[in-house]
């Protein structure tokens, strides 16, 4: 689902709950030094807390983004939209210019290349789909689509952690980098279409009305991510999968990490759970999809874990 309207729509439908006041204080034990009074956030009271105890203060101000308090909740909101997560991606292209000319596994370049076409069917006897290469136009910039599962299977700190890692990857992009955000369960939702703008404020916005629940689809989050990234002519392309690897509704979710691999993207995953069984799923897809693992087990460790998978 990616239509402007359609989304709207859904999240109206699939809105999450609002807290309180008093809910708050009672979840949060330094919710009153943090909001004193209705509508206040007090920053100096919230740089105190993150110096102390960084992942309390990164729940305490993901849970007050969904608060029914209307100015404590945009308050949250927009210091969630800066937070600072870490140093930009540094480095220099890998050559002078924007865009080159490269061959590509895939259908949606400009013209076929030959010799790689014909270096890829060897002696098979008959013509398959991913024999075909082709030459077209790349920029040297990268495109990351970060997919969020939103399931039920997911809880604890997924949106603490969904806000970090959308903060932490908007600060390493360069110009012409591109950016989508796409939260999955049984259903699939583009919160933001692949864009080359740096800000998140409607991303974030979206991942703190969102109340996915039900099912896993791994297959489908997978499979609208690829969707995504075929739009985009950049050097690089990543997806960054939020997820505790446990399909619970979906059919095998390993050929659509295939298929990413095989279209010249990577699949890491950010692990959110220690789980024996998890851990494995995480690791497979990310090594089937040709990616890195990182554990994500807390908010705080999001801006490393997309600096271990992304580089």
């Amino acid at each position: 689902m990616e239509d402007a309207d359609d989304v709207e729509q859904m999240l109206k439908q699939h809105a999450a709950r609002k807290a309180g006041r008093d809910e708050l204080a009672r979840a949060h034990p330094d919710f009153q030094q943090v909001s004193p009074q209705l509508g206040e956030l007090d920053e100096e009271a919230m740089a105190d807390l993150t110096a102390r105890d960084p992942d309390a203060a990164n729940r305490l101000l993901t849970a007050m983004g969904r608060a029914f308090d209307p100015g404590l909740r945009a308050a949250a909101r927009a210091l969630a939209c800066r937070l600072p997560v870490g140093t930009p991606r540094a480095g220099v292209p890998d050559r002078s210019g924007t865009r080159r000319v490269v061959t590509r596994r895939d259908d949606t370049g400009s013209d076929i290349d030959l010799d790689a076409t014909l270096a890829a069917r060897g002696a098979e006897p008959h013509w398959r789909a991913e024999h075909l290469h082709t030459r077209g136009w790349r920029s040297t910039g990268r495109a990351c689509v970060l997919l969020v599962d939103a399931s039920g299977s997911v809880a604890g700190d997924e949106l603490s952690v969904a806000v970090l890692t959308a903060s932490a990857l908007a600060q390493r992009m360069r110009p012409g980098d591109e950016l989508a955000v796409v939260a999955f369960w049984s259903q699939a939702v583009v919160l933001r279409p692949l864009s080359t703008d740096p800000r998140t404020d409607v991303v974030i916005d979206r991942l703190f009305d969102l109340d996915g629940g039900g099912t896993t689809d791994l297959d489908l989050g997978l499979r609208t991510a690829a969707v995504q990234l075929a739009r985009s002519r950049a050097a690089a392309r990543d997806v960054l999968l939020l997820s505790d690897g446990m399909p619970t509704d979906s059919p095998d979710p390993l050929p659509a990490a295939a298929a990413l691999a095989r279209a010249g993207a990577h699949l890491h995953v950010l692990s959110l759970s220690d789980e024996p069984e998890s851990v494995a799923n995480c690791a497979a897809l990310a090594a089937t999809g040709d990616g890195r693992v990182a554990p994500l087990h807390r908010p705080t460790q999001a801006p490393e874990a997309v600096r271990t998978v992304l580089g």
